[in-house]
């Protein structure tokens, strides 16, 4: 059987860069648009008595960082507020339920906006789409939850960086985090106000407990446009690692098949599981440094192109069973000899919760909403 993920990537890996821009740009137009016309697509529905808290843009594709970060998302929103109703909208079905979003929403109403790393032109489908909720809910509470930003230095870039701060400052309120140093600070000089720094919302799920017999090594590496590895250097890695496990597993936290949102969980609990079974983990994947975090994994990280990772690694450094290092033999080696042999200090369930509450009063605080 064909796998059609496998063959949308290579078109799309075949496609300039540009071209792929401008693509997007257009089918974002025509589906806002017809759905604009066709007001019998929306499939969520609205209650008249009790306040909404919307999920926009919610993960609907194979990366299982994104699905873990959602998953944190609502599981947060339902503790926190659980008199309010909890919608759910994957990102591919946001444009349809807008225009009836527009017609039914309530004053006091909330939406937040899915976190992760796609503020600028690498994802530029929830870049746009984000852009139009801010434009078509103007007098509702907006919540951008914890983001990295990344517009290359080019004239594009710039371009589309100006059009993003436009479309955040336009909107009254509307309150932002953002997950690292760099992009924070980027930001706060741009946004007029409401501007947060808070880690990646997964990390708000606390420390995972399962119980397993660790052996052996996993490696969980990009092979997309954010990886800088190449074939040859992960070869090398697991000439190295064949001399020192008896047993590599090679993973990744992206699929080649599609997470429905009913398997979500179960999704997530199998690599959570494969994690917590592990002697160590080595990966360039922001939430397999995660992960490894939470299950209180030692875990090898290496650098990629951004601020993306190394960004969030800053809020987990201090955890001794993590090593952010090149990827280099001598460094390598040393890392495995120190994290087989260090006592793994667990994360704390409660870590972050400072930060995650600022979130969290953002949603409850009282706005002058007309």
């Amino acid at each position: 059987m064909w796998n059609h993920i496998k063959i949308v990537r290579i078109i799309k890996s075949l496609i300039p860069f540009h071209l792929k821009l401008i693509i997007i740009r257009i089918m974002v137009e025509i589906q806002a648009l017809f759905y604009s016309c066709i007001k019998s697509q929306n499939n969520i529905t609205i209650s008249s008595n009790k306040r909404t808290i919307f999920l926009l843009l919610s993960t609907d594709y194979s990366n299982l960082g994104d699905h873990a970060m959602t998953y944190a998302h609502i599981k947060l929103l339902k503790k926190e507020f659980p008199e309010s109703e909890i919608k759910e909208v994957l990102v591919g079905d946001t444009l349809r339920n807008i225009p009836y979003m527009v017609r039914n929403i309530k004053p006091n109403d909330v939406i937040t906006l899915k976190g992760g790393g796609n503020i600028g032109i690498e994802y530029f489908r929830e870049e746009l789409i984000r852009r139009k909720i801010l434009k078509k809910f103007p007098n509702n509470k907006i919540i951008l939850f914890p983001q990295t930003v990344y517009f290359p230095d080019t004239f594009i870039g710039k371009k589309e960086f100006n059009n993003t701060i436009k479309a955040f400052n336009n909107h009254k309120y509307f309150y932002a985090f953002f997950r690292d140093k760099i992009s924070y600070e980027l930001m706060k000089k741009h946004i007029n106000n409401n501007v947060f720094i808070t880690p990646d919302i997964a990390l708000s799920l606390g420390k995972i407990s399962i119980d397993k017999k660790r052996c052996g090594v996993v490696t969980c590496l990009r092979s997309d446009v954010e990886g800088i590895y190449s074939e040859d250097s992960k070869d090398g890695l697991i000439k190295i690692l064949n001399e020192k496990f008896t047993k590599i597993t090679i993973t990744d936290t992206i699929k080649d098949y599609f997470i429905e949102t009913k398997n979500r969980e179960k999704e997530l609990l199998d690599i959570w599981e494969l994690f917590s079974e592990s002697e160590l983990v080595i990966t360039d994947r922001l939430h397999g440094m995660i992960f490894a975090a939470l299950t209180s994994t030692p875990c090898i990280v290496f650098k990629t192109y951004n601020h993306k990772l190394t960004g969030q690694f800053e809020w987990l450094k201090d955890l001794n069973y993590i090593k952010n290092i090149n990827m280099e033999e001598n460094e390598v080696n040393k890392a495995i000899f120190e994290l087989l042999n260090c006592e793994i200090k667990p994360i704390k369930a409660n870590l972050f919760d400072e930060y995650f509450n600022n979130i969290i009063e953002s949603i409850k605080k009282s706005e002058d909403i007309q």
